[in-house]
């Protein structure tokens, strides 16, 4: 598959402080990759380089294979073939939503006849018929993330670059146009870097997710595989892995925690060393059962302290023989103070080398 952007080694400090450390990938035609990571590791940083509103500090940006930013070149923002749609829209108050549409397409002056064509499609595709005469105040939310959509592809660019342009929409209304703008990425085959801190977002968008932490990459995969095979601990707990069991590491490759019961799973870091480790289970993959039973689980005996209604399930939060906390959801309430005991399969449970804790971030 032919790479429309390439990225080698580029990095990126301000005031000494490296912001992104060197790093490389590819974006293919017509793919979709996400940036998902926390806030302040890198990802608006690395959009704007691409955007080339930021000059990188070293390495190599290529659009079709040539460059457009090194230390040697650099091709401005209005001769790349990319367009942006940004966190808060940024349409002009005081164009209509016809002007703001419109207005990259006289920029490149771009023959009536075919402006009006583009505008016409992209109104019915993006439903903003009935839109066009209102200045950006007196349309909603979700209907100004739909015109700034519709502005960035009106000239019609390689590289479509998004910057968390649901984020500042209510919870309802990024949940309904987050599954419109997959459908309508998809319909237009468009190539796509898109800038999020949210999984689910992430998920439904991408066809690859690129995990930032630090301004590094420390896992860049397609969806099912980064949720199956979190390659470090840091990323288990950024989908959703947030219980974590520390034992000792045995050559059977499994983890004994300090009361002897003994964990099986998958191990996550063959090149590490070291005596400790840490398992990683997904509370959505525990069973709570009353018995230990029979069959290929892992087995794991705890006292209940807390039951929670979360309304489609109950947060059971539990603790081990040696005082380590476990969560898992049930369908019933469960009484605090009984004895549990907890099952996951062993394909479900990551194992990390090295007795290195998630960082929070």
């Amino acid at each position: 598959m032919n790479s429309i952007l390439k990225l080698e080694g580029i990095h990126k400090s301000f005031d000494k402080q490296d912001v992104l450390r060197p790093l490389s990938f590819a974006l293919n035609h017509g793919e979709r990759i996400c940036i998902l990571g926390p806030s302040g590791c890198g990802k608006s940083t690395l959009l704007q380089l691409v955007a080339g509103l930021l000059r990188v500090d070293g390495g190599v940006i290529e659009m079709d294979g040539k460059c457009v930013d090194s230390l040697k070149d650099f091709t401005p923002p209005e001769k790349r073939p990319v367009n942006m749609v940004f966190q808060d829209y940024a349409l002009w108050p005081h164009m209509t939503v016809r002007q703001n549409i419109e207005y990259g397409m006289k920029r490149s002056k771009t023959e009536s006849t075919m402006r009006k064509q583009r505008l016409d499609h992209l109104q019915t595709m993006l439903q903003l018929e009935g839109l066009l005469d209102r200045l950006p105040s007196q349309c909603s939310g979700g209907q100004q993330q739909r015109i700034g959509m519709a502005r960035a592809l009106a000239t019609e660019p390689s590289i479509l670059l998004m910057d968390e342009p649901l984020s500042n929409l209510d919870v309802k209304l990024r949940t309904e146009m987050r599954s419109e703008l997959a459908s309508l990425l998809s319909d237009l085959e468009t190539t796509v870097l898109y800038v999020t801190h949210d999984m689910l977002e992430a998920f439904t968008l991408a066809d690859r997710i690129m995990v930032l932490r630090d301004g590094g990459i420390d896992q860049f995969a397609e969806p099912h595989q980064l949720f199956n095979r979190p390659a470090t601990p840091w990323v288990a707990q950024l989908m959703g892995y947030h219980n974590k069991l520390s034992g000792s590491y045995t050559i059977h490759k499994s983890v004994v925690l300090a009361e002897g019961q003994c964990i099986s799973g998958q191990i996550m870091n063959h090149g590490m060393a070291g005596q400790r480790a840490v398992v990683m289970v997904h509370p959505q993959h525990i069973t709570v059962g009353s018995e230990p039973e029979d069959g290929a689980f892992n087995q794991v005996q705890v006292w209940v302290k807390q039951s929670i209604f979360e309304g489609i399930h109950w947060r059971i939060i539990m603790q081990t023989k040696d005082n380590q906390s476990v969560h898992a959801f049930n369908t019933e309430y469960i009484e605090p103070g009984s004895v549990r005991w907890l099952q996951f399969r062993s394909e479900q449970t990551m194992i990390y080398r090295g007795g290195t804790e998630p960082e929070n971030g």
